[in-house]
């Protein structure tokens, strides 16, 4: 039997708990679905938030971002001080990036938590399989298949959202743009528990970069990403991993453990023109709002997910139109992650083999690497790409 919600959130994950919580707090029914049978698990990310001070750097126009990172104590396992970008002939970069890594099984299940505790209702085990109608979710559970009716949908799906498939083909992320990532969890790492490395090159991660990031007590993620768009090779991800894990790093795990391993999918073709139709809207990785640059996520999930939730309250209350959820979200964010893809298409100009990513890396040095990862260039998108060719070209 069909039972009337208010929202209904497709998808537990940061953004979508938040956007339920903002919900049930306005006392409307909320349902939040997600296909996993616990909250925050598997962990799909690196677990990296910056801090809010750093967060101020990197989206200064945005007055809520800093208050929705504000990540409580008690979730973070370890703080870092600076990001190394190492080039493929192992020169290094380094520059100061307050982040802090946390718990994100634990820091999911919390936010979940939270709406529960506003008045949200959450089902687990539960995979939207279409949107029939527009006020309609067809949802399978372990037991049976039925309806859900709600008078607002939130995409809270990730990338491949069945909430955007639904809304139509100009809010599907193109193929060529989503960035494949895997990563263990290793434990007994030699590293140096303040330092953030990103390593770059066509042999560790073409189109994108590896990282390793400590978690503290011994512990790190050591994973990588990348587009096959750019790789252009049908070597399996597993390989990649395995060649910078025990390869590359051999040193540094020499006595490590691997705990467990995750994987996922990253869109890293920037934000998504439209986020909104009639009804229903798309929020976080389903929305594109990841920052091109470096990949991450969970900034704008989080205070996308508070903008999502504010703007259906409006919707159902008020009768304000979504379009108000695009203005918003693109007042706080929306630059940024546009620039950010800009950096990553000069990228993808200027860095189309490890020899010249090497020169590239070192002709910018820190000067202009450090904007770059911060979603800012350093120059204008024409003038950056005409300067590092014609300096390419006069260096070889």
């Amino acid at each position: 039997m069909s039972q009337p919600y208010d929202v209904a959130v497709v998808g537990a994950g940061p953004a979508g708990s938040t956007a339920a919580q903002i919900v049930a707090s306005s006392n409307l029914r909320a349902l939040v679905l997600d296909r996993r049978s616990i909250v925050g698990t598997p962990v799909q990310c690196g677990e990296l938030i910056p801090t809010p001070s750093e967060t101020r750097r990197l989206f200064p126009r945005s007055k809520m971002m800093p208050k929705a990172v504000n990540v409580p104590r008690e979730f973070i396992t370890n703080r870092t001080k600076s990001i190394r970008l190492i080039s493929p002939n192992g020169s290094t970069f380094e520059f100061p990036f307050e982040a802090n890594i946390v718990d994100r099984s634990r820091f999911d299940r919390q936010l979940a938590q939270n709406a529960v505790d506003a008045g949200a209702e959450v089902q687990l085990r539960s995979t939207v399989l279409k949107r029939p109608g527009k006020n309609e979710l067809t949802v399978r559970t372990q037991n049976t298949t039925h309806k859900v009716t709600a008078n607002a949908i939130i995409g809270a799906d990730g990338p491949r959202s069945v909430v955007a498939r639904s809304m139509g083909l100009r809010f599907i992320h193109s193929e060529s743009d989503l960035s494949p990532a895997l990563q263990y969890v290793m434990s007994e790492v030699d590293v140096d528990p303040s330092v953030v490395e990103m390593y770059f090159g066509e042999k560790i991660a073409p189109g994108g970069y590896a990282w390793v990031i400590p978690k503290g007590d011994g512990l790190a993620n050591i994973g990588f990403g990348m587009r096959r768009s750019v790789g252009g090779d049908a070597t399996p991800l597993r390989r990649y991993l395995e060649r910078f894990v025990f390869v590359l790093l051999a040193q540094k795990i020499e006595s490590a453990k691997i705990v467990r391993k995750t994987g996922a999918i990253i869109p890293m073709g920037g934000p998504l023109h439209e986020t909104w139709f009639q009804n229903a809207l798309l929020v976080g990785d389903a929305a594109g709002h990841v920052m091109a640059s470096n990949g991450g996520g969970i900034p704008t999930a989080l205070c996308g997910g508070r903008i999502a939730g504010e703007s259906v309250v409006k919707y159902l209350t008020e009768n304000e139109s979504l379009s108000s959820y695009e203005q918003m979200w693109r007042a706080e964010f929306g630059q940024e992650l546009e620039t950010a893809l800009r950096v990553l298409r000069v990228a993808d100009v200027v860095m189309p083999s490890d020899v010249i990513t090497d020169i590239c890396m070192n002709l910018a040095g820190v000067r202009f690497l450090e904007p770059l990862i911060r979603c800012r260039l350093p120059l204008p998108v024409d003038l950056a790409s005409k300067t590092f060719v014609k300096l390419l070209y006069q260096f070889m």
